[in-house]
């Protein structure tokens, strides 16, 4: 249980981990926005066997977003502002809303 931060991270005193009964992993240079959760477990549901919260290297989470226990946030991912992430993050996309949803790049195609 714990939580690992990597280098040259950015993580507000405003920003929430919650490392109370799982495991979180944050990868280098990521950015936690204040009024953010990031979290290893939900309410009173036991955590799964091996269970972890991952945000991979070079991913801004944005002001207000949670991240739900076991959810793994991809390389170089934008996570939007206010947006609930209760699914694993592709790498290189951008996630917004509730639930939260890639709305960069659309379908992941290259840009014309």
């Amino acid at each position: 249980m714990g939580v690992t931060i990597g280098k040259n991270c950015f993580i507000s005193r405003k920003a929430f981990l919650d490392v109370r009964r799982g495991k979180i992993i944050i990868g280098d240079y990521v950015h936690v926005a204040p009024g953010s959760f990031v979290l290893s477990h939900a309410g009173r549901r036991p955590i799964k066997e091996g269970q972890v919260t991952t945000v991979e290297d070079n991913v801004s989470i944005l002001v207000n977003a949670v991240v739900f226990p076991g959810v793994r946030v991809g390389k170089n991912s934008v996570v939007g502002a206010g947006a609930v992430v209760t699914k694993d993050v592709a790498p290189n996309v951008t996630v917004m809303g509730n639930p939260a949803r890639v709305v960069w790049p659309k379908g992941n195609r290259p840009r014309d």
